[in-house]
């Protein structure tokens, strides 16, 4: 999987939930390699996101975005935001913070 990760305000994410959509029609039987998280930040309202993708060549798509390597993951999340989190690309790199 390919991962990438951009610092937003507030719902400023909201159109890159739409181009997940849209690129997981594009490749259905990899629906679970399209996963959006999210992490705040000490700042209110600021989160950073990170956006999974099945290869690389929908990484165009999301401008603005700096490509993370697997290890730069973050093990808890804050916020699910788009994919399926009962497959295994969600469950072995995620948990919720409690």
């Amino acid at each position: 999987m390919i991962w990438l990760k951009r610092r937003f305000e507030a719902a400023q994410y909201a159109p890159y939930q739409d181009k997940l959509a849209a690129l997981q029609l594009t490749l259905p039987a990899r629906y679970p390699e399209f996963l959006m998280v999210s992490t705040n930040t000490e700042t209110p309202l600021i989160s950073d996101y990170y956006v999974g993708l099945p290869e690389q060549s929908f990484a165009s798509a999301f401008d603005g975005f700096e490509p993370v390597t697997e290890a730069d993951l973050p093990r808890e999340i804050d916020t699910f935001l788009y994919g399926d989190q009962t497959k295994l690309p969600f469950k072995q790199r995620f948990k919720f913070r409690e």
